[in-house]
C-alpha cells in the first residue's frame, strides 16, 4: 500500500463490507502480522491483499486487529478465521440495525 497523504480513508461501513468480503475469500488467517511471505494474512493484510491502493482510518485497523489477535496464538489458522468472520458478521448486522427505515 502506498499512501500520499491526501487519499481519504473509506468509511468504516463500506471497509468493514471491503474487509468481510477478503476474510470470506480465504479459509483462514494468521496472527501477529499482516502477511507471512507465504500466501497467508491477517484480516487487515487479507483485506489489503485484495485492496491494496485503499485507506482505513487507523482506528478501525486497531479494533480489526485486535479482534484477529484476540484469538490466542496457539489456536488454528482456520479457528481465527472463524472468529474473525463472525464478528464481522456481527458488526455488520450492529450497522444494518441503524439504518433508518
Amino acid at each position: 500500500m502506498t499512501y500520499h497523504g491526501d487519499e481519504k480513508a473509506l468509511p468504516d461501513d463500506t471497509a468493514l463490507f471491503l474487509i468481510r468480503d477478503a476474510v470470506a475469500r480465504r479459509g483462514s488467517l494468521i496472527y501477529g502480522r499482516l502477511h507471512d511471505g507465504k500466501g497467508e494474512h491477517c484480516a487487515i493484510g487479507a483485506f489489503w491483499a485484495d485492496n491494496p491502493d485503499r485507506v482505513l482510518n487507523s482506528s478501525l485497523i486497531d479494533e480489526v486487529a485486535a479482534v484477529n489477535d484476540s484469538v490466542p496464538e496457539t489456536a488454528t489458522p482456520h479457528q481465527r478465521w472463524k472468529k474473525v468472520n463472525e464478528w464481522l458478521r456481527f458488526k455488520i448486522a450492529l450497522l444494518a440495525k441503524k439504518v433508518p427505515s
